[in-house]
């Protein structure tokens, strides 16, 4: 049974963020949500949570590599790629984003060049 007092809220809150956005004062709560729920292997509910976090404060690093890690741990490295390169970029002295790049890379290499070719060698081309 859903409170009636409650869902009002949330939503004056979601209102009140997408006002005050972009601000580096926003998202930290999304983050630590996503982050719980990432322990929790629950990948898909994080996600929207790091996006919003990342939408509601453009100017942290650290979300948009929770975003990029959260994309990584559900196979989808070519999203990842330039989610990661996004916060290197803001943040280019940070080792974790780097080896966070390099190991997206490596999977989608691994990708590429255990895929099967598109033609049959049964057929003639």
């Amino acid at each position: 049974m859903t409170n009636r007092r409650t869902r009002p809220s949330v939503e004056r809150d979601e209102r009140r963020e997408n006002l005050l956005r972009p601000s580096r004062h926003l998202g930290y709560d999304r983050d630590a949500i996503a982050m719980h729920l990432m322990g929790r292997e629950a990948f898909t509910i994080a996600e929207p949570q790091f996006r919003r976090a990342v939408w509601l404060n453009p100017y942290e690093p650290l979300f948009k590599a929770h975003l990029a890690w959260c994309l990584f741990r559900q196979h989808r490295y070519a999203e990842a790629l330039p989610i990661i390169k996004e916060a290197i970029a803001q943040q280019p002295e940070a080792p974790r984003f780097k080896e966070l790049q390099r190991l997206i890379e490596s999977r989608i290499n691994d990708r590429a060049s255990t895929k099967q070719p598109s033609y049959s060698l049964d057929r003639p081309l």
